[in-house]
């Protein structure tokens, strides 16, 4: 009788008793590859497959992930380990993570070469599974110094989920670059040799297919056909999702890149082409596409503190501090020669239904401007209103008048034609942040009986008195003020319903703009540092950044998610005609959030 192997067993008998002792051990021999009862085993190979990397790939650094599925065949059986082995030899043992078998192999251990991959799987019963070999071809060894890289997005342990956008910036003084490849767990996905300006390339990574878990993100920066360097890592965790493209999770990344560089202290502007405008303090105007690829940038000849607007032809205007309008058609040319003010802008122009800019100046005048030649309008205009500046846009009816906010404390309206129509019955204060204006429907008292519904304008301006000011459209005069908590207050926004929302350096403030014996002027506080102009969204959806944080909130004052910029952002947010979040950080990183 011969076991499983090469080794005999030799048994005498000499008598009836060990006869029978005999024969039954002899059965028992004969049930090896059998369980206690007689029931057969199944010693079939169990199933083993590399996933990842597949077929034939190039590898660096020390991180490459290899992704191993294994199955064991029949009844109440399972793998227990799987082993990897190269070129025949085992170099370690793959833990089971998340239904799959992985290992982290070190290639800076192995010289440059072509190496054959394979997963030794091992069943309960000891049956024995080898995968189809995998051929990886290791290249660490640069015949120079390459260019440095840092990833600048995503962040470490981010969660990330569908499109991701990686942002990859080459350091100062860097060899030029060739190209960069991007490495996930240490295999190259993608390739570019285009940047994106500013010395940075853009990869979008499809993590559809990806496992749930943390990968390695690396880049891979080539001056050479052979000479390159491995940026430090960055973790990111795959996050599970019930929308595999990643749209439609509220507050999720859609993409996140750079481009410019500054502070941005306007509004982002969007086109009905959904590009994306932004102006910086370094003197530059930059417009971006849909998904935000740098599409053209234009230096102006001063810091730019404004928020560009775009016209019907998809044209965009911008005023900058060296005292200009400047106006660009959607593939960064001029339209005609900047429009000199000869005085210092901040103030954001504002579009009239004729197609006019408006805007006001350091000196205190109104500026009323052609979109179509850069000309001035015939008229009054520009219009001599104050002596201090105005910084802030103008605000303008659906009648054309237009309404302007002075550093001397006072409000003005003025006609379509220039005309100074009154100044606010009350100085208010100085107003540095943007006003707000609504018109309503209102029942007026008629002098021969009855009543007629009439529309009025009314007009919201914070000022650093610290109030916010609810003036008369029709005549100036002070309707309501309401103190608001904290130094630092932004420019209000109304909600559909009329709500007023203001942010302060203690928390986002909302305000009834209707109140009676049951309701009162405010309506909460959500308590944040140093909130930023708000946004809302169709659904009334309220988002605003504090300090780094971009958070939503519904409009009963309960969150809904938030979102870690990883730097602070001074800009209002802007919400696109796609219902993306876009956001302008201070460390120059533009963001597109999903907001449901």
């Amino acid at each position: 009788m011969q076991f499983r192997g090469s080794r005999k067993l030799q048994i005498r008998c000499n008598n009836s008793v060990q006869g029978f002792w005999l024969i039954f051990f002899s059965f028992s021999i004969l049930l090896i590859g059998c369980d206690l009862f007689g029931s057969a085993i199944d010693d079939r190979a169990p199933r083993v497959a590399i996933l990842h990397p597949g077929g034939s790939a190039t590898v660096a650094g020390e991180h490459v992930l290899i992704l191993i599925e294994s199955e064991a065949l029949g009844a109440d059986n399972w793998i227990s380990f799987v082993n990897v082995t190269i070129n025949s030899d085992k170099i370690g043992e793959a833990t089971s993570e998340g239904g799959f078998f992985q290992f982290r192999l070190n290639t800076t251990e192995l010289s440059d070469d072509t190496y054959r991959i394979e997963a030794v799987a091992y069943d309960r019963n000891q049956a024995r599974g080898i995968s189809a070999p995998v051929l990886l071809t290791v290249e660490n060894e640069s015949q120079g110094i390459g260019p440095e890289t840092r990833i600048l997005a995503p962040f470490e342990e981010e969660e990330v989920s569908g499109i991701v956008r990686i942002v990859v910036q080459v350091e100062p003084g860097q060899p030029a670059v060739d190209r960069i490849d991007l490495l996930i767990d240490g295999v190259s996905v993608l390739s570019t040799s285009q940047s994106s300006g500013s010395d940075t390339y853009v990869f979008d990574w499809n993590t559809a297919g990806s496992i749930v878990g943390g990968h390695i993100v690396e880049a891979k920066a080539y001056s050479g056909p052979a000479t390159f360097r491995l940026s430090e890592s960055v973790t990111v965790q795959i996050a599970a999702t019930d929308d595999p493209d990643g749209r439609g999770v509220p507050g999720s990344v859609i993409w996140r890149t750079v481009g410019y560089s500054g502070d941005v202290r306007g509004s982002v502007a969007i086109g009905f082409n959904n590009d994306i405008y932004v102006a910086s303090s370094t003197d530059t105007l930059y417009a971006f596409s849909p998904t935000g690829v740098l599409k053209w940038k234009y230096g102006t000849f001063g810091p730019i503190r404004s928020s560009p607007v775009v016209g019907n032809n998809e044209d965009v205007f911008v005023t900058s501090e060296d005292g200009r309008l400047y106006g660009f058609d959607s593939n960064g040319h001029p339209l005609w020669t900047a429009y000199n003010t000869g005085s210092a802008l901040r103030s954001s122009p504002t579009l009239g239904v004729e197609g006019a800019l408006y805007f006001g100046d350091a000196g205190g005048r109104v500026h009323a401007v052609s979109s179509f030649n850069g000309q001035p309008l015939s008229g009054s205009w520009p219009v001599n209103v104050t002596l201090e500046a105005i910084i802030t846009p103008p605000v303008i009816a659906e009648d054309r008048t237009i309404f302007v906010a002075s550093g001397n404390g006072y409000v003005y309206s003025l006609s379509p034609d220039g005309s100074i129509l009154w100044q606010s019955s009350e100085n208010i204060g100085s107003v540095m942040v943007g006003m707000a204006i609504i018109e309503k429907s209102v029942s007026v008292s008629l002098p021969a009986g009855g009543e007629e519904i009439v529309s009025v304008n009314i007009i919201y301006a914070v000022s650093n008195s610290g109030f916010i000011y609810a003036i008369s459209g029709t005549d100036g005069s002070v309707l309501w003020k309401e103190l608001l908590s904290g130094p630092l207050r932004s420019g209000p926004i109304v909600g559909s319903d009329g709500t007023i929302y203001i942010g302060t350096s203690t928390g986002l403030v909302a305000l009834n703009g209707e109140i009676d014996a049951f309701t009162p002027r405010l309506r909460f506080v959500y308590p944040a540092d140093d909130v930023g102009t708000p946004a809302i969204d169709s659904n009334e959806v309220v988002y605003f950044v504090n300090r780094t944080r971009v958070n939503a909130i519904n409009p009963n004052n309960t969150p809904i998610w938030s979102y870690d910029l990883g730097a602070e952002s001074d800009a209002p947010l802007t919400i696109s005609r796609q219902g993306q979040l876009i956001v302008a950080a201070q460390n120059g990183v533009l963001t597109s959030l999903e907001t449901g």
